[in-house]
């Protein structure tokens, strides 16, 4: 008993491509990329919150008094570039 493959000249050149078409991904992609999608969108709302509770804690912590050293040690960068970041106008102080 012998096998045969299958010559390529017997088949139909008009066979369905197995492709998907250039401008439409494969499903087995499609499934993780959004996956991906939704994950990097969760990341950057959880992002924008963590930068509004440090801007918020920064704050607190000069109106505590705290220098902008003492505040930039914890955030690990110069104070220069704390002060840069977070320094809000503040009002005239009354003399």
């Amino acid at each position: 008993m012998t096998s045969v493959a299958p010559n390529s000249h017997d088949q139909n050149d008009e066979t369905e491509a197995v492709f998907p078409p250039a401008d439409e991904p494969a499903a087995h992609i499609v499934r993780p990329y959004r996956a991906l999608e939704r994950e990097l969108e969760r990341a950057v709302r959880d992002r924008v919150e963590v930068n509004l509770r440090v801007t918020a804690a920064v704050n607190a912590m000069r109106d505590g008094g705290c220098s902008w050293a003492d505040i930039a040690r914890i955030l690990g960068t110069a104070p220069q570039t704390a002060h840069k970041k977070y320094s809000r106008p503040r009002p005239p102080k009354e003399a």
